[in-house]
């Protein structure tokens, strides 16, 4: 009997060691791609990631830039937050990319996108 609690705390302990070891997968920023035929949006893309996860805090009368839906873009654009010249360092895209937020990976790289774009208003 002692065998057996013995063989099965052994297989235990390995399968605990399988979990603490194994790597799981993540995906990284850097492995999103947005396709180059895949429309990105102001209104349809962008805008939802505003008022999913920045509205809270940049929204009227709170800090600026001011995200809300109807005042997004020309806060961004009057406040100098995106460079098309060179997208990745726009303010608004450092900004996401460093952190501040919480933004996905798919969502980070549709700004960028975005913004790479022109950043249109549509």
């Amino acid at each position: 009997m002692q065998k057996s609690k013995f063989v099965h705390l052994i297989t235990i302990l390995a399968t605990l060691l399988c979990f603490v070891s194994c790597e799981y997968d993540t995906v990284e920023f850097d492995e999103v791609v947005i396709p180059p035929d895949q429309e990105v949006s102001f209104s349809n893309d962008i805008i939802p990631i505003f008022t999913s996860n920045c509205t809270q805090c940049h929204d009227n009368g709170g800090i600026a830039p001011n995200l809300s839906a109807s005042k997004a873009y020309n806060s961004l654009i009057d406040g100098n937050y995106i460079n098309t010249e060179n997208p990745g360092e726009s303010k608004l895209f450092k900004k996401v990319d460093s952190g501040h937020g919480s933004l996905s990976p798919t969502e980070k790289q549709l700004i960028l996108e975005w913004i790479t774009r022109g950043a249109n208003n549509d």
